[in-house]
């Protein structure tokens, strides 16, 4: 049986440069992993109430759609997570996602329930319009908290970091940003089954 990949794609924009790099990391893998994309955009959930209701049982007070999505963060054998760099962090739409899994914090965290596996993978994808040295600073620690909380150790994350991708179709005239994405895929697809 093939293992369970999760894409998620944060981008407000549908072929946008981090879905794009997404897209292509995906149809490398499609052969070895039984793959769910989902776009963030299409799914409706409120964002994160700072309520701590979550740290009483691990579980959210909002039962929206974002539920079904976290669960199969944890059930995933390969969580991958795409976003474009707005203001230097991840996009709102990420951001909120993220947020969202305060739950399974408290899960690991308050709760010790949730233990990371030492065998599921997590691979990052940011890009950004900027070229400078530290455009990616802030995006990679929020990326590490995701994969933290759900289930991914610090050894099994992949960070595939592209820039100078400024106008929304620049992903797929950049030669470098293709060869990185396909790096990451060339990782995935030596995962023992």
């Amino acid at each position: 049986m093939p293992k369970k990949l999760l894409a998620i794609s944060s981008s407000p924009r549908t072929k946008g440069n981090s879905d794009s790099a997404l897209d292509m990391l995906l149809d490398a893998v499609k052969d070895k992993f039984e793959i769910e994309k989902v776009q963030l955009k299409s799914t409706p959930f409120s964002p994160c109430r700072g309520c701590g209701f979550c740290e009483k049982d691990g579980e959210c007070i909002q039962k929206d759609a974002f539920i079904p999505l976290m669960d199969k963060m944890l059930e995933c054998d390969v969580l991958v997570f795409a976003s474009p760099v707005y203001a230097l962090s991840v996009c709102a739409q990420a951001k909120m996602a993220i947020d969202r899994c305060q739950a399974l914090w408290a899960r690991k965290f308050v709760l010790k329930t949730l233990v990371s596996d030492d065998k599921k993978r997590g691979v990052f994808i940011a890009t950004a319009g900027q070229t400078y040295p530290d455009v990616f600073e802030h995006t990679i620690p929020v990326a590490g908290f995701l994969f933290n909380v759900a289930g991914v150790k610090n050894k099994n994350m992949q960070y595939v970091l592209l820039d100078g991708l400024d106008k929304k179709t620049d992903f797929s005239k950049s030669e470098r940003a293709k060869e990185e994405v396909l790096k990451a895929a060339e990782v995935l697809n030596k995962i023992e089954n």
